[in-house]
């Protein structure tokens, strides 16, 4: 009997024994197994990022682009037109023009996309003094151009008409544009082009880039270009040269006023494909 009884012992403590070593070996399985994953977790916390259109779109503002004292010639034998690139999204240009001759035969309003060259497929009206002219623009065009094919009178100045205001009106975000010149001669018949843009800006920085190049003729030397920062008719800043390119930036405080551009021949022999391109505050 006694011996039974520590068989019985035996036996018990041997279930035990096994039943601790089991919970032993659980722990030990759940130490090893792999981690939960956390591509659900990663998807929930992913933030898309925006694109870079997106946070810096600004509103469109209605803007005006005056350009005076702007002399046109006969673009019969040579491209003398004049064309001016609007920024980016510009659906639809106004352009008035004061200076045609009545009645107009020979200056058009067009469609243009290049400065350096005519649109082919561009969409033309000569306008009548006084009236105003509207150019679709989109994905196709970009830009106005002037062009005078023909004399517009007799004498010496038929080839050349001097347009006295071109106003252009549009809705855009940017103050930036870009304008091709006809040749500007040297001395007072050249003239002195002004691009202003209304309404002002709140103040701030301008740039303007002229670049041209020169024909000599009987050994002439190279032109003078100068571009002027003016302000009511005061000069607040002026850059020169005759290395085919001036520059010309600094900042008008607020508030800014009547600024514009004016660009203007200093030297003996005619600029010619003068290319501006402006930031106006």
């Amino acid at each position: 009997m006694r011996q039974f009884r520590l068989v019985l012992i035996v036996l018990v403590l041997a279930a035990a024994s096994a039943a601790c070593g089991g919970g032993g070996s659980s722990d030990d399985s759940d130490a090893a197994a792999p981690a939960p994953t956390t591509t659900a977790r990663a998807g929930a916390t992913t933030v898309p990022v925006a694109t870079s259109g997106g946070g810096t779109t600004v509103a469109a503002t209605n803007l005006s682009l005056r350009i005076t004292d702007l002399h046109l010639a006969n673009s019969e034998e040579s491209d003398n037109g004049v064309r001016i690139l609007l920024p980016a999204g510009v659906t639809t240009a106004s352009v008035s023009i004061t200076g045609l001759p009545s009645p107009n035969r020979v200056i058009s309003v067009c469609q243009t996309n290049d400065l350096d060259k005519r649109l082919p497929t561009a969409v033309c009206r000569m306008p009548a003094p006084g009236e105003t002219s509207t150019v679709a623009l989109g994905s196709g065009a970009s830009g106005v151009e002037i062009m005078q094919v023909g004399v517009s009178g007799t004498g010496p100045a038929a080839n050349t008409t001097t347009l006295s205001d071109v106003t252009i009106r549009y809705a855009a975000s940017s103050r930036e544009f870009s304008v091709r010149l006809p040749q500007i001669e040297a001395g007072e018949s050249g003239g002195r082009p002004t691009f202003a843009l209304t309404p002002p800006g709140p103040g701030g920085s301008y740039r303007a880039t002229l670049n041209w190049t020169v024909i000599q003729v009987f050994g002439g030397t190279p032109s003078t270009a100068q571009v002027e920062l003016v302000q009511g008719g005061n000069t607040l800043n002026k850059a020169a040269g005759s290395g085919l390119e001036v520059r010309l930036t600094g900042d008008v405080p607020a508030p800014v006023g009547d600024v514009a551009f004016r660009v203007q021949n200093l030297g003996s022999s005619a600029l010619v494909n003068l290319k501006l391109a402006a930031l106006l505050p």
